[in-house]
């Protein structure tokens, strides 16, 4: 439901466009024809520009056209779906749905639009019941082509459909022939589907202002269509007007065509208004070029035909036994326990079309053999995926492919958590392609890649199970990092490296998890950005994490803090070797390893040197009683410097 919010944000700025481009530049022009057929075309369009994507029909080359587009800023705010976070060189994407008890921002965005939409759509079936009310208590007394009603309402005259309905008793003999012409102009014209699309347009988008201006826009032009066409065999135009003002009592109805209502006032200037200029239709096409700048502001990329990528280009080598029009994707889905997942129906497409289905084996194999066309500098992909809500997480993999470069350089292990296990994710493991092609039949490649990812799974096995077994042996462990059976596991019981592969560091230095989670301990909420840093492997696990009690950078401090616990120091005489190992400061940033830039300034680029002490220095670091503040920069460059002067 995530690109719900996105259309709707799109479809909101069109109706904005069309609406504003109306107001400002077609309202007071006569044309008032060529105005309905803009406000029924364009507000229809709105519901289709946002689905379509300019970048599908320029051409990848920098020409004119692809360089206006790209010039234009992105309207766009969604690029894939929501999607577990991996580490660089993750070999696979795995969607991690979301549980079905929380509901995301995009759900309750669609909720609160959902019922908006059925508390509107209850607004009509009230007023078509009233309508339905109304015609079952008049009297048809013409039914030649078009139905005339008369009732005895106090209610102006008014038409819907091929019915048209009035008070006989209201008005005079000559006074309703001018009134029945005006109504049958709507009827012969159908103007009862302008404003049943109007509703409708106001239904889905109750919350948009412009979509209300559209309505109103709408059902005003209908009168103008009208009034024109009575005035054209009318001998007297003011008297006609002083009709429209006597001829408006009663309620307004607001899903009828109704003779005395919707802005008098601007339908008597209109009618006085002089007749447009032919040249003026030329305004029409102004819309054109704002429709350009919107559609490409919507673009977005997807994989697809015609898309330009940075393609990376794998270092894993490739057999030159491996075809080169065919992609085998392959793999084995297993649940976390190694059980195989058969059965298991998975949706193949080919940039993002559908194409067929296949089904895991009795051993969790799955297999497809695709065709491929390279393309220099068009990338196309193949996905296999499929959504199993009651069971298991959702999975999606895919593979890329592109003219000139080597693809197909794995084969994949999918370890597809169940959903009674929260805290364990979907895990994906990969084996190089290069030693199966090197010596495989053709003609048995099914049965020879299925052998090929048996006889290599129990590392991965293994690995899956000291994850599954730490989580039932911690359930209720809130330590910021544990090491349990040679892996290091962090606060969200996730594997994130391996004894003698990971060096931790506390404040800088070496630590141990026994230090690390002892500095913790009273901070029982998960670690952010700023407490903890993670240096990721090429194998996706982490080489090195630092954790930080401290923060790297503060405000300034208030004045009081700074009095009394600031010593000015001779740059001259000062060794910045020592700041290897003393805590410092420089220019307003805490410089610490692992965590930090960790400078140690030139002795030539310190311009001022203050050590601070007492409550000052426990105001950037709640540990020490001194820290150095070194400046390299001119004053009003340095972040957030305290007030010196008040020292």
């Amino acid at each position: 439901m995530s690109a719900f919010p996105d259309y709707l944000l799109k479809l909101s700025v069109s109706l904005g466009v069309i609406a504003l481009f109306y107001h400002l530049v077609l309202r007071k022009l006569t044309f008032y024809n060529a105005n309905r057929r803009y406000l029924w075309l364009y507000s229809y369009l709105c519901f289709v520009i946002p689905l379509i994507n300019i970048n599908h029909f320029i051409a990848p080359e920098p020409t004119p056209a692809r360089m206006f587009v790209q010039s234009v800023p992105t309207f766009t705010r969604i690029a894939a779906p929501e999607s577990a976070t991996f580490p660089p060189g993750f070999p696979a994407a795995l969607t991690v749905a979301a549980e079905p008890q929380i509901l995301t921002a995009s759900d309750w965005i669609f909720y609160i639009w959902l019922a908006g939409v059925a508390f509107m759509t209850l607004r009509l079936g009230a007023h078509v019941r009233s309508y339905l009310r109304i015609r079952s208590q008049s009297e048809l007394i013409s039914n030649d082509g078009v139905k005339i009603f008369h009732f005895d309402l106090d209610m102006s005259p008014f038409s819907f459909g091929k019915a048209i309905f009035y008070n006989p008793h209201l008005h005079k003999p000559d006074e309703l022939q001018d009134m029945i012409l005006h109504e049958y102009i709507h009827v012969q014209q159908w103007h009862s589907l302008d404003v049943i699309w109007s509703e409708i347009l106001c239904i889905i988008n109750w919350f948009n202002p412009f979509a209300w201006l559209i309505r109103s826009a709408i059902r005003q032009n209908l009168e103008y269509i009208a009034d024109q066409k009575v005035l054209e065999n009318h001998p007297d135009t003011k008297a006609y007007q002083y009709l429209l003002l006597k001829a408006a009592v009663g309620p307004e109805f607001s899903l009828v065509n109704q003779f005395g209502y919707h802005s008098l006032k601007q339908r008597i200037v209109m009618m006085n208004k002089n007749a447009s200029p032919r040249v003026l239709l030329a305004c029409f096409l102004f819309i054109l070029p704002l429709l350009a700048v919107t559609l490409a502001a919507f673009r977005w990329d997807v994989p697809g035909k015609g898309k330009v990528q940075n393609f990376w280009k794998s270092n894993v080598e490739v057999s030159k036994r491996k075809p080169k029009n065919l992609l085998h994707m392959a793999g084995l889905l297993l649940d976390e326990t190694g059980k195989p997942i058969a059965g298991l129906p998975l949706e193949v497409k080919h940039d993002e079309v559908y194409i067929k289905t296949i089904k895991t084996d009795k051993d969790g194999f799955y297999f497809a053999e695709l065709p491929v066309k390279p393309e220099k500098g068009i990338t196309h992909s193949y996905s296999i995926g499929t959504e199993d809500p009651d069971h298991y997480l959702s999975f999606h993999t895919g593979e890329q492919y592109h003219g000139g470069f080597d693809f197909g350089e794995r084969f994949n292990y999918y370890f597809i958590r169940r959903r009674t296990m929260p805290e364990l994710r979907n895990h994906s493991y990969s084996i190089d392609s290069k030693p199966f092609y090197d010596g495989y039949d053709p003609s048995k490649t099914r049965e020879e890649l299925k052998a090929y990812l048996f006889a290599n799974v129990a590392p991965h096995q293994k690995e899956m199970d000291l994850r599954v077994d730490y989580i039932e042996t911690h359930r209720w462990s809130n330590d910021v990092i544990t090491l349990y059976k040679g892996g290091y596991f962090d606060r969200k019981k996730q594997l994130v490296g391996f004894e003698g592969d990971i060096t931790l560091f506390l404040d800088g230095k070496k630590a141990t998890p026994r230090e690390i989670n002892s500095a913790f301990k009273n901070y029982p909420y998960l670690l952010n950005e700023r407490q903890e840093k993670r240096n990721w492997g090429q194998n996706n696990f982490c080489t090195e994490i630092s954790y930080l009690t401290f923060p790297l950078y503060r405000d300034a401090p208030p004045v009081e803090l700074v009095k009394g616990n600031v010593e000015v120091k001779n740059v001259q005489s000062f060794d910045p070797a020592r700041l290897k190992n003393e805590p410092y400061l420089l220019d307003g940033f805490r410089q610490v390893y692992g965590a930090s830039s960790n400078l140690i300034p030139e002795k030539r680029d310190v311009k001022r040197i203050m050590l601070l002490k007492g409550q000052l220095a426990k105001y950037y670091d709640p540990s020490l009683n001194e820290i150095w503040w070194i400046e390299t920069r001119p004053i009003n460059e340095v972040f957030e410097r305290p007030d010196f002067a008040s020292k």
